[in-house]
């Protein structure tokens, strides 16, 4: 028996490989932007941007005004120039290239990815409190960042409002692809390369 407070409808036209994949990605991207609460003003960059959870993190920080950038490796750059991200490859001199597509100006951090990009938050200058991890806790404890998840934002008003601007268009859900439930091992390997753009599917 599922109470009906944990329960949201799913809108007219929005297909069930989407609504599938807004809950854990949908509410962990919302409490990331909610965890470092960027301004019209402000420039935020997300790291892991074309990702399950970093695709959808981008849209939502630009709702909110911002000047977002998106660190993605360079065939996922045409898609977040069309959702207005300014792209910026990943890896080696990230943070020379961050500060010259910000003007040298960085209000706040999204990490979806892990892998030393706390780090790289603290010395592009960003306060502790507006750098969100949701997978490099260690070095959150270390400098004092938040690590805001999908469990701060898991909650039927919040999965009924992303499905409801996704219905409209006002929010996309990647789907990198999609599989049968009996394709899970090949699903994961997958997901293991953390290369995909948007989120994989299992179709039961």
């Amino acid at each position: 028996m599922v109470d009906d407070v944990n329960l949201t409808s799913r809108p007219e036209g929005l297909s069930w490989d989407v609504a599938g994949s807004l809950y854990v990605a949908g509410t962990t991207a919302y409490a990331t932007v909610f965890a470092v609460d960027p301004q019209p003003a402000e420039t935020v960059v997300v790291s892991g941007a074309a990702g399950g959870v970093g695709s959808l993190a981008v849209q939502l920080a630009r709702r909110r005004g911002a000047t977002v950038i998106g660190l993605a490796s360079e065939q996922n750059h045409a898609w977040l120039k069309d959702r207005g991200v300014i792209p910026v490859e990943y890896g080696q001199d990230a943070v020379e290239r961050i500060r010259q597509a910000s003007g040298g100006n960085v209000d706040a951090f999204i990490d979806t990815f892990g892998d030393g990009y706390v780090e790289l938050a603290v010395e592009l200058g960003v306060r502790p409190e507006r750098i969100n991890t949701i997978s490099d806790w260690q070095a959150a404890a270390r400098v004092g960042a938040r690590t805001y998840g999908e469990g701060a934002a898991a909650c039927a008003v919040v999965l009924g409002e992303l499905a409801r601007l996704a219905a409209r268009g006002e929010l996309e859900a990647p789907i990198a692809r999609t599989y049968p439930l009996e394709r899970v091992r090949d699903a994961f390997r997958e997901l293991e390369r953390r290369h995909t753009h948007g989120k994989i599917v299992l179709r039961p």
